[in-house]
C-alpha cells in the first residue's frame, strides 16, 4: 500500500481542529495516554498487547515531534 499525501488529510484536520495546529500539544497528549495506559486493570490487555501499543504510540509521537522540530528548524 501507498500512502499520498491526500491519505493523511483526516489527521493533519484533527490537529488543526483539537490542537491548533500544535504537534507538541498531541505529543503532549500522547505521552499521557502512554502513561494512563499502563494503569489500566490487567484483564484488558495482555503485557505484550500493552507492550505493543505503547510502542506504536510511542513511534506517533516520535514522527510528530520530528515534525514540528523540522518546521520549527531546531
Amino acid at each position: 500500500m501507498e500512502l499520498r499525501a491526500i491519505d493523511l488529510l483526516p489527521i493533519v484536520e484533527y490537529v488543526d481542529e483539537y490542537h491548533e495546529g500544535n504537534l507538541l500539544s498531541l505529543s503532549n497528549w500522547l505521552d499521557s495516554a502512554i502513561y494512563m495506559f499502563h494503569y489500566l486493570p490487567e484483564d484488558v490487555f495482555t503485557a505484550h498487547e500493552r507492550q505493543d501499543i505503547c510502542h506504536i504510540l510511542r513511534q506517533l509521537k516520535e514522527v510528530f515531534v520530528e515534525i514540528y522540530s523540522n518546521q520549527n528548524n531546531w
